[in-house]
């Protein structure tokens, strides 16, 4: 196994006694902080900003921008290629910190470029923001691949990835507060999109520079070698579409996403601010949701849990009819202290489901090709999710949002059948990392 290590920092994570802190904290801080900043974290800062500018100022419809954010998501699906480059292909004799460095110079270069633009038609913004999502998927890729690499010999994927994800929860309350925040500004003429996306240019930038100051990647000779035995045994297995195919179902029940945000504004008349809040506290939700995975779930028998996991996920789509409730409605206080309760719970439900069939991709990923292998079972699940997105703008013109909800809970439910035939062995990968 690779060693890696960092100088010069500390940090608190909440793990389990029995293992040397010298085995794990390294990489923890590690990965907190490539998370911390990343798409998923503070990197997201505009998004809320990026809605208002496709609704209001190029009139975008619901469908439309649900299209939109299906073409988006193309950069996740073709993770694996991502997975392979940084396998087979090292720079400089570097799988890992390498490409790092590069994606996120390359995301940083990206939201530069948009930030001297001065006209924003929905093709450049398409074009730039899928750019952009494609260097962060690699540098996800790239991330995963050292999980995956490190964890499993300390039996300890579930609680890397809780740290992982506890960065981007934290991460993911400040950006909500301030994108927010800043869409109204947006909005209001108070700030142009230009700085917004130059602020956001820090992001990769400051990961680049953690990266080069922090991370020691000790030459591996010949990692195509193993990398390709590797992938050569795994793909031999059934079990292994089996997953895949449960991954892309999870995930391709019909999104309401994008139509439910604009009710959100026109009838329910939350602002940008207030938008801003709701997603702060579902972080706040998913953060209590990331530790208590780690402490308590991490271990836990993962077939079992993943029927508690396809309920709650029910039942979590389910509680958004409450939104259509007229007493409440009615009542804008109430509204408003109910949506910020069901945020946090939530959040909670959401981190758990997703820490769960993270740590299930990684228990099955093979050591030395765990790039991309792991990118490739994810790429199946973000294929799931661009799916749904297609699927949700096309049968919501036809049935309305309310009706669309209930689609969505049902097609949750599908993914039951495939549970049995997954192939999990506990604390242990398909292919032997002896």
């Amino acid at each position: 196994m690779a060693d890696f290590s960092i100088r010069g920092l500390g940090s608190y994570v909440i793990l389990p006694p029995m293992r040397k802190r010298s085995e794990w904290l390294p990489l923890a801080v590690v990965f907190a902080s490539v998370y911390f900043f990343s798409m998923n974290g503070l990197g997201a800062m505009p998004a809320l900003a990026v809605n208002f500018l496709l609704k209001n100022n190029a009139g975008l419809t619901p469908t439309q921008m649900a299209y939109f954010q299906a073409v988006t998501l193309l950069a996740w699906v073709v993770k694996p290629l991502w997975g392979i480059l940084s396998d087979f292909f090292p720079i400089f004799g570097s799988r890992r910190k390498s490409y790092l460095v590069l994606t996120s110079l390359f995301a940083g270069g990206a939201w530069l470029v948009l930030s001297s633009l001065t006209i924003y038609t929905v093709p450049t913004l398409l074009l730039l923001i899928t750019l952009i999502y494609m260097a962060y998927a690699f540098q996800d890729v790239v991330t995963d691949g050292l999980m995956v690499e490190t964890g499993q010999p300390l039996n300890m994927t579930g609680q890397f990835q809780s740290i992982q994800w506890t960065a981007v929860y934290a991460a993911m309350i400040l950006t909500a507060l301030a994108g927010g925040w800043v869409a109204d500004l947006a909005r209001g003429g108070k700030i142009s999109y230009q700085v917004i996306f130059a602020i956001t240019a820090f992001c990769p930038l400051l990961t680049a520079a953690i990266v080069i100051l922090l991370v020691r990647e000790p030459t591996m000779p010949h990692p195509e070698v193993t990398a390709g035995h590797d992938l050569k045994d795994i793909f031999r297995h059934p079990g292994i579409w089996i997953l895949a195919f449960f991954l892309f179902l999870w995930n391709f029940s019909p999104s309401f996403g994008a139509p439910f945000f604009y009710y959100a504004v026109d009838t329910l008349k939350f602002s940008g601010t207030f938008l801003g809040i709701l997603q702060a506290v579902a972080g706040a939700g998913a953060l209590a949701g990331s530790i208590s995975y780690g402490i308590f779930f991490a271990d836990f028998p993962i077939r079992r849990f993943l029927r508690i996991a396809v309920i709650l996920g029910v039942l979590a789509t389910l509680s958004y009819f409450v939104y259509f409730a007229h007493p409440i409605i009615a009542r804008p206080t109430v509204m408003k202290g109910l949506a910020l309760g069901m945020n946090f719970f939530l959040g909670i439900a959401s981190s758990v489901i997703f820490l769960t069939l993270l740590n299930l991709a990684a228990k099955v990923s093979p050591r030395y090709a765990g790039g991309t292998v792991f990118a490739l079972l994810m790429s199946f699940y973000n294929l799931g999710q661009m799916g749904s997105q297609a699927l949700g703008g096309f049968l919501f013109p036809m049935i309305g949002l309310r009706p669309l909800i209930l689609v969505s809970a049902v097609f949750s439910l599908f993914v039951l059948v495939l549970i049995p035939y997954l192939p999990l062995k506990p604390e242990t990968s398909i292919v032997s990392n002896s």
